[in-house]
């Protein structure tokens, strides 16, 4: 079978769909929007963290096992160490991961992460055992634990590496959309109320404007974090959440005021023209 047709068969697997799915409810009904949320997810950073903390687990696995392969006696207290680190990491990055998880919408995407998170679970365990047979002294049982770990985590990674590349899991949902870099009418300047979304599509995007105290907002209207409708969120003190994950952005610049938005909103400049409120790309 090859890659595609096996990765087809991952995403379209009610079984994985139905424990990520079941993972995901379970992290968010303990880490709930907020410090701990926003950690998690990156916000602080303005790029996702768990892709940045599988460097280091997968560096001090793949280390360890260049200096078993082609080390000596000299180099084995290093390598039982690299191992033990990759262990230590791999707690803190699969955290990480399930907060990715728990914010997935897509069924498809789901099952591939479902099945990340097991094949990862599944080389930590190996790693894990790993550790244990070099504290006993067992170098031969512990090169092969961890030789079959490094082929279980090289398969898990491929499916992360799916989940970014193919799937866009965690890329800004904002970042391929049409710029305007021309003053655009794109409303009626009456037809637009105070204190009250509305959502107008312009270039194939859909902007959320909003009226507050005689100034008008306007702003991507596709949640940079999962691609969530803005105008179908709270809006108050000039700041808008998405209804999905609860990310809140500030009307007036983009910028995030609570995560797991990781990107700003793209915001516009407004204008009103002979009664036509127009709006191009911020600069």
């Amino acid at each position: 079978m090859g890659v595609e047709a096996l990765t087809a068969r991952i995403e379209h697997s009610p079984a994985l769909a139905a424990v990520g799915r079941s993972l995901g409810r379970r992290f968010a009904s303990v880490v709930r929007p907020g410090t701990v949320k926003d950690l998690l997810s990156g916000t602080w950073l303005g790029h996702p963290l768990h892709p940045l903390l599988t460097d280091l687990t997968i560096g001090a696995w793949t280390s360890a096992a260049a200096l078993d392969l082609f080390g000596g006696r000299q180099t084995q207290a290093a390598a039982d160490a690299l191992v033990g680190l990759g262990v230590a990491s791999a707690l803190p990055t699969a955290v990480t991961g399930l907060s990715d998880l728990s914010d997935v919408e897509d069924r498809q995407v789901r099952g591939i992460g479902a099945a990340h998170a097991l094949g990862n679970t599944g080389a930590l365990a190996l790693y894990g055992l790993s550790y244990v047979a070099r504290r006993r002294g067992q170098r031969p049982v512990a090169t092969t634990l961890s030789v079959l770990g490094g082929a279980v985590m090289a398969a898990a990674g491929f499916l992360g590496g799916h989940l970014s590349y193919r799937k866009g899991l965690g890329v800004d949902r904002t970042a391929f959309l049409a710029r305007l870099d021309e003053w655009t009418a794109v409303a009626d300047d009456d037809a637009l109320p105070e204190a009250k979304a509305q959502r107008v599509t312009v270039s194939g995007t859909d902007v959320l404007l909003y009226r507050h105290e005689g100034r008008i907002y306007a702003l991507t209207n596709r949640c940079s974090h999962r691609g969530g409708p803005l105008d179908k969120g709270r809006i108050e003190d000039a700041q808008v959440t998405c209804p999905w994950h609860r990310s809140r952005f500030c009307l007036l610049d983009g910028s995030i005021v609570q995560g797991p938005a990781t990107a700003p909103q793209p915001v516009y400049d407004v204008r009103v023209q002979a009664g036509k409120i127009e709006i191009r790309t911020r600069r």
